[in-house]
């Protein structure tokens, strides 16, 4: 879910849509106020951005588990370890039980 929040000081209502209500949506919307009229903001954009994050290098392990197996899944991530997204991919890897050192 995504909470938008008005900007107004005043105002500061609130309240959460559905992420596919948003993207067809949002720009008719969802872009100002009901109550007054003022600007929007999403309150919860870190929490969408990690799990977007998150959902897209899961997305990108089972690819290249089905395209090149397991252990050479693991080596690439190993190989790999001074690339930013690292640490996403180690932890993903440790939740399905997989221990990288």
């Amino acid at each position: 879910m995504i909470n938008l929040i008005c900007s107004n000081e005043n105002c500061k209502f609130t309240y959460s849509v559905s992420e596919k209500e948003f993207e067809e949506y949002g720009k008719i919307y969802h872009s100002n106020c009901i109550i007054c009229g003022s600007k929007l903001k999403i309150n919860n954009l870190q929490e969408i951005m990690k799990k977007d994050l998150y959902q897209r290098a899961e997305d990108y392990i089972n690819k290249w588990v089905a395209e090149i197996g397991w252990d050479r899944t693991i080596d690439l991530i190993k190989n790999n370890k001074d690339q930013a997204c690292y640490r996403i991919y180690k932890e993903i890897l440790e939740k399905k039980g997989f221990k990288i050192k």
